[in-house]
């Protein structure tokens, strides 16, 4: 397991270091109006000149490159060109929301997924009913339920807030909880048929084919019991893999999600960086994306690695020869 996981950890590294050289280049494709954006009403070529190289705009890429990677290996990403705010700063305050946010989507696809596989299974009028709602959720962007999920629960029942992001240490996490419930489900749908294609396909393949499914049957086990407590829990493994490699396709939808709903995430930092042309702060949160991603990656094929002995390295080797 230790030399799986120092494996993973170089390649998380190389991962990281091209993510971080593609997006540099591509964000100072956004530099080209960065100077006005800051001088605004104040644009003179004399300030416009002074400014470029004081932000060494003029310098070759490579070179503000490697500047930038030996501050960020020491933890500074540098200080936003627009609201002078340093960027780890900028990063860490926008965090919490984010991860909440991330959370409560994947509990929200996870029993979506869990709750419609185990209803198709047990009653075969609701197999195609399921089958509808999962051609729906895909078809649907999240933005789109964000919008219908606010008319219904937050306008017309006024049932859950529609705007915002509480703090849980000012407002409570009652306040927190019922702020993220709409959001939480606008992207949790937009997950939840891959869940429930990966996870039905899994226990179908457990259903048929193996023999201690026959074996309970065989003791009198109901088909209710066998499916909870033995199949559904043995058919896991595909989809916690599915949940990491899904990470970075939900951070994707939060930042449309969290601007539909005024959540000040990472997502909204990112757009805001985009409009104000504010390459250093874009970078920080590429890092941070990709860091996320990839850590989520190492940590589901761990975890499945720990449920699924089969998929450890070694072990086709070992039960060849065994």
């Amino acid at each position: 397991m230790l030399r799986v996981i120092g494996a993973r950890l170089l390649q998380m590294l190389v991962v990281v270091l091209c993510v971080t050289a593609l997006g540099f280049g591509l964000v100072n494709i956004l530099q080209g109006n960065v100077v006005y954006a800051i001088l605004g009403d104040f644009y003179t070529p004399e300030a416009a000149a002074e400014l470029t190289a004081q932000l060494r705009l003029d310098d070759p890429l490579y070179v503000r490159y490697l500047d930038w990677l030996a501050a960020a290996v020491q933890g500074d990403f540098g200080t936003s060109v627009i609201t002078h705010q340093r960027v780890s700063e900028a990063i860490w305050l926008a965090l919490p929301p984010t991860v909440e946010l991330l959370i409560g989507a994947q509990l929200v696809g996870i029993t979506l997924a869990l709750l419609t596989t185990l209803l198709s299974l047990r009653f075969r009028w609701a197999d195609r009913f399921v089958t509808v709602l999962g051609l729906i959720g895909n078809s649907v962007p999240a933005f789109v339920v964000a919008l219908m999920l606010i008319v219904v629960f937050a306008t017309s029942l006024r049932m859950v807030s529609s705007i915002g992001w509480v703090d849980p240490a000012t407002g409570g996490w009652g306040a927190n909880l019922k702020a993220m419930i709409i959001p939480s489900v606008a992207l949790g749908v937009s997950v939840f048929p891959e869940y429930m294609r990966v996870l039905r396909g899994e226990i179908y393949e457990q259903l048929e084919n193996e023999e201690y499914v026959t074996l309970a049957r065989m003791k009198g086990l109901s088909k209710t019991r066998v499916l909870v407590l033995h199949v559904a829990r043995n058919s896991v493994g595909g989809l916690i893999t599915l949940i990491a490699l899904t990470t970075g396709f939900l951070l994707s939808g939060v930042v449309i999600v969290e601007e539909v709903f005024s959540i000040p995430g990472i997502g909204r930092l990112v757009l805001g960086a985009i409009n104000n042309r504010d390459a250093t702060l874009l970078q920080g949160a590429i890092v941070l994306i990709a860091v996320g991603v990839v850590v989520a990656n190492l940590v589901g094929e761990l975890v499945q690695m720990r449920l699924d002995p089969r998929v450890r390295p070694g072990a086709r080797r070992r039960a060849r020869t065994g």
